[in-house]
C-alpha cells in the first residue's frame, strides 16, 4: 500500500488533510518477477562460464590419451586438478550467489593481497589445455607487477567473464590478448579482442544489468565484473568500435597491507 498525504487550507482559515491510498500489489509483484528473472539470467551466466574450461581440460585429456603421450599421467593430474577447481567454483556460485547483489558484505572474504600473474596463469592453464577452433589466447603480463588489492577467487571470475565475452565476439582464428601493466600507480588488467566490436550508441548501456549485446561479445558478464571490481575499490573501462574489436580494462589499486577488516 502506498500512502500519500497533502495539507489543504480553506478561505475561512480551516485546515485539513487529504489522504490517498493506492494498492501497489501488482506493481510490487512485477518488480519481484523482474528481479528474479534478472537473478536467473545472472546465475545461468555464471554457471556456464566454468563449463568451458572443464570441457577444454577433458578434451586435452582425451587427446593426450589418443596420442599415447609419454607425459599422460602429468597431463591427467594437472587437468583433473583444474576440473576439480572449477567444480568447487560452481559450488561456491550455487551457495553464495548473493555476493553479486551486494559484494563486500559480511559473509565476504576480506580483500587481500593478490598477484595478477598467478591469476592469469591459473586461468590460462584452463583455457590453454584444450583445443579451440575459434580463438587464440595470448598473454603479456609484466613480470615485476606489484600485488593488487582484490579477492583472488573473484579476480579469477572477472578474468573468465572477460575471456568468455571476448571468445564469443571473435570470428574463427581471432586473437584474444591478456595484458598486464602498471600505469599511474595502478595495475591494469586488459582483455583485448579483434572481434566485431560494440556500436558507439550501445556503449553507454553495456553495464546495465538488463541490457545485453551478446552478439557483440558484451553480455551479462560486464555488469557482474563492474560490481565485483568496484567492491575492491577498482574501476572498469571499455573501449570499442564496430569492426575494430574491444578492450576491457580493469584498474586495480596496489596492495598497501590493509585488509577490509583493518579498514573497518
Amino acid at each position: 500500500m502506498r500512502v500519500r498525504a497533502r495539507r489543504l487550507g480553506t478561505a475561512s482559515g480551516g485546515r485539513g488533510v487529504v489522504v490517498a491510498m493506492d494498492d501497489i500489489t501488482d506493481e510490487l509483484q512485477t518488480e519481484r518477477v523482474l528481479a528474479w528473472g534478472e537473478m536467473a539470467r545472472q546465475v545461468a551466466h555464471e554457471v556456464k562460464n566454468p563449463l568451458t574450461p572443464i570441457k577444454l581440460s577433458i578434451q586435452h585429456i582425451r587427446r593426450a590419451r589418443k596420442d599415447r603421450r609419454a607425459d599422460f599421467d602429468d597431463i591427467l593430474v594437472k587437468n583433473v586438478d583444474a576440473i576439480l577447481g572449477e567444480i568447487e567454483r560452481l559450488a561456491g556460485i550455487a551457495q553464495s550467489f548473493s555476493k553479486y547483489g551486494a559484494p563486500g558484505g559480511e559473509d565476504e572474504i576480506p580483500v587481500g593481497q593478490v598477484y595478477l600473474h598467478e591469476i592469469v596463469d591459473d586461468v590460462m592453464a584452463l583455457y590453454g589445455g584444450g583445443s579451440s577452433t575459434i580463438a587464440l589466447f595470448e598473454q603479456e603480463i609484466a613480470l615485476d607487477l606489484p600485488p593488487v588489492r582484490a579477492r583472488a577467487s573473484e579476480l579469477k571470475e572477472v578474468l573468465i567473464n572477460l575471456l568468455e565475452n571476448a571468445r564469443v565476439a571473435v570470428t574463427e582464428g581471432g586473437i584474444v590478448r591478456i595484458l598486464g601493466n602498471q600505469i599511474n600507480g595502478r595495475v591494469v588488467l586488459a582483455v583485448v579482442d579483434d572481434g566485431t566490436g560494440i556500436p558507439e550508441e550501445l556503449l553507454p548501456r553495456i553495464f546495465e544489468p538488463q541490457f545485453s549485446t551478446r552478439s557483440t561479445g558484451a553480455g551479462l558478464g560486464l555488469p557482474i565484473v563492474k560490481r565485483i571490481v568496484e567492491s575492491w575499490g577498482g574501476t572498469v573501462e571499455v573501449d570499442s568500435a564496430t569492426g575494430q574489436g574491444t578492450t576491457v580494462s580493469v584498474f586495480l589499486s596496489l596492495w598497501t597491507g590493509t585488509s577490509d577488516t583493518e579498514v573497518g
